[in-house]
């Protein structure tokens, strides 16, 4: 079986940082495996289908909250390769002040 392509246009940090989304009416948790100011994946064994817009919560290590809506690039039930079951999310409305945050995160030395 072919493994799906990603293609990355930001860089990204690999982080385990809760996330609060909704999808179908609920709200859901779990955690990133990675995070970057294009958007981020997200680790679950029950992933929204590729195309859905989810309204997405989290908090860097600073304690702000990110409110943002994005849309489910790749969504995978099963474990291929490196990346756990979950799914990609690209952002569609962050806020710039957001951005430059992620942005610091990401370049941050720091894990």
């Amino acid at each position: 079986m072919d493994l799906p392509s990603i293609k990355r246009r930001y860089l990204r940090k690999d982080t385990s940082t809760p996330i609060r989304y909704e999808w179908n009416g609920e709200m859901r948790s779990c955690l990133t495996t990675t995070l970057g100011e294009g958007g981020l994946y997200a680790q679950t064994l029950l992933p929204p289908p590729v195309g859905q817009i989810i309204k997405i919560e989290f908090e860097l290590h600073d304690g702000h909250p990110i409110r943002v809506m994005g849309e489910v690039r790749h969504s995978l039930e099963n474990t291929y390769g490196s990346l756990p079951a979950g799914f990609g999310v690209q952002f569609l409305d962050l806020a710039e002040s957001d951005r430059q945050r992620i942005m610091a995160m990401v370049d941050a030395e720091e894990g």
